[in-house]
């Protein structure tokens, strides 16, 4: 190239001059040898109209995923207390040993699943997923020792690990001039699931000592635990069909009614050569190609850290809430578990409603790192409860009350946080390196998430231990993961040093 090119070379260009990981000229699956350049910059254009049909049952398909999850925490605890433990302070390792289950599921296939989707299309892994997902949470209400729920808590996890793929159908239904909104508003619809499978769960756990009447029978006092899974599994089944019979194939190569892909990056050529854009490359780049992209890689330890600080509040709140206050938690029963977890997801569909406004204004990668260093504030304020939960305990109902106003804080802290996976979805689809491999990289970042959480167990055990033996009051847990925490902005600044645009 000659220096009259060199002088008007973009700046943000992202040079690779050297074979990727060694790949030579006959690697099929390796990404082309050349250096990769952002599209150009274009003049802001109006919105593109979202497809609101297909988007209304993708949307309904993902709400489907948070409620068979969700619904379990109110009474999981309860429910392993029952399996007849040698000591019920050890409740903590046993349900982090199931949520470990389900990570692991997850971990083993969400890469395949993506992988398999880019081969054979979005919708048959959809609907073949959503389908295992519904008879793993019928089983699981049906558990009766450890070892079952366990077991079906395993298979959860891997027909879950396609969730990878709905990400690729939201991102192939829109482009970069509506994404903004599509992304966010989909994750509304995680968080309404959330807000709904604690309430099936909490309502409807052990109907025969509740409901009395009709439900005081043998089957519902021998499964205490399956109404809800039943009405989860209902839910599943029908977001099965739909994604069979309604959700149109959005994969390019499989649907013959989508439009050309636009390449997310282009190659420069050489003299005298056209440019080559890499989406015309219709055989995905391998996983070894992928990882050798630095952008990816700093994506990918993000969604590791993210994944883990976020599985590691969830269930780390709800212990806490089960333990009774003299060993450091809040004493809660499953109804006012359920309460809480409703609160945090309608915290979250109030912020998430609002994140286009400030995707519109600010950089996502800006919101992005924010909301990471929202963490170590959020378990830091998590150990106050106690004191809070011990005064509420002899006091009146204004410290009822204001023991609930600091619970709703951390919440809506915890929330804020949750924004990054909104976020991530945006910076997943933005620096993907081919449109035909857009599922392999939603799962590859998904695998990273679930790598994360599978880590997760560590805070259940750290966190039973410093319950059992007293440790700093019960709560060095929160001084262990807030320092965990604080490392989530590292990876998320070498996205920064790297990215494409």
């Amino acid at each position: 190239m000659s220096r009259e090119a060199d002088a008007y070379r973009d700046p943000l260009e992202y040079r690779e001059d050297s074979p990727l990981l060694g790949a030579s000229d006959d690697d099929e699956d390796a990404i082309p040898r050349r250096r990769f350049a952002p599209t150009p910059p274009r003049r802001r254009a109006p919105a593109t109209p979202l497809p609101r049909a297909q988007l209304a049952a993708i949307y309904t398909i993902k709400l489907v995923v948070p409620v068979s999850g969700t619904q379990i925490m109110p009474y999981v605890n309860k429910m392993v207390a029952g399996f007849g433990l040698p000591n019920e302070r050890d409740v903590g390792y046993y349900t982090g040993l199931m949520s470990f289950g389900h990570t692991a599921g997850a971990f083993l296939t969400v890469y395949a699943w993506g992988r398999l989707s880019d081969w054979i299309g979005r919708t048959p892994v959809i609907g073949f997923g959503m389908f295992g997902l519904a008879l793993s949470t019928l089983l699981f209400g049906a558990s009766q020792t450890f070892a079952m729920a366990l077991t079906t808590r395993f298979f959860s996890g891997i027909f879950s690990g396609f969730i990878g793929v709905i990400h690729s159908v939201v991102g192939e239904l829109t482009d970069q001039s509506n994404q903004s909104v599509a992304f966010p508003f989909y994750d509304i619809i995680s968080a309404l699931g959330f807000v709904i499978g604690p309430v099936i769960g909490g309502a409807f756990e052990e109907p025969a000592t509740e409901f009395g009447g009709w439900f005081d029978n043998a089957f519902f006092r021998a499964y205490p635990y399956i109404l809800p899974c039943i009405i989860s599994s209902a839910l599943g089944f029908l977001a099965a069909l739909l994604s069979v019979t309604f959700l149109r194939e959005t994969h390019p190569r499989k649907s013959p009614k989508s439009p050309s892909p636009e390449p997310i990056l282009t190659v420069e050529p050489e003299p005298g050569e056209a440019p080559i854009p890499l989406a015309l490359a219709e055989k995905p780049p391998s996983l070894r190609s992928l990882l050798a992209l630095p952008v990816i890689r700093a994506l990918c330890a993000s969604q590791w850290m993210l994944g883990f600080v976020a599985a590691c509040f969830n269930t780390v709140f709800v212990l806490m809430a089960y333990t009774p206050i003299e060993d450091g938690g809040l004493s809660m029963n499953p109804k006012k578990i359920a309460s809480a977890l409703s609160i945090m997801g309608l915290v979250s569909i109030g912020l998430k409603g609002a994140l286009p406004v400030f995707l519109r204004r600010h950089d996502a990668l800006a919101v992005f790192r924010f909301t990471l260093l929202t963490w170590p504030l959020t378990f830091a304020l998590m150990p106050p409860l106690n004191a809070l939960a011990r005064r509420a305990q002899g006091g009146g109902a204004a410290d009822e009350a204001l023991l609930w106003v600091a619970i709703s804080f951390v919440l809506f802290m915890s929330r804020l946080g949750c924004l990054a996976f909104s976020i991530v979805m945006i910076l997943t689809k933005d620096h993907t390196p081919t449109s035909f491999a857009l599922g392999t990289t939603n799962s590859l970042s998904e695998f990273s998430q679930m790598l994360g959480v599978a880590v997760e167990p560590t805070c259940s055990s750290i966190f039973a231990f410093s319950t059992s033996h007293h440790l700093l009051g019960g709560h060095l847990w929160a001084v262990v993961i807030c320092i965990l925490s604080l490392l989530g902005d590292y990876s998320a600044s070498r996205m920064a040093k790297h990215r494409y645009t």
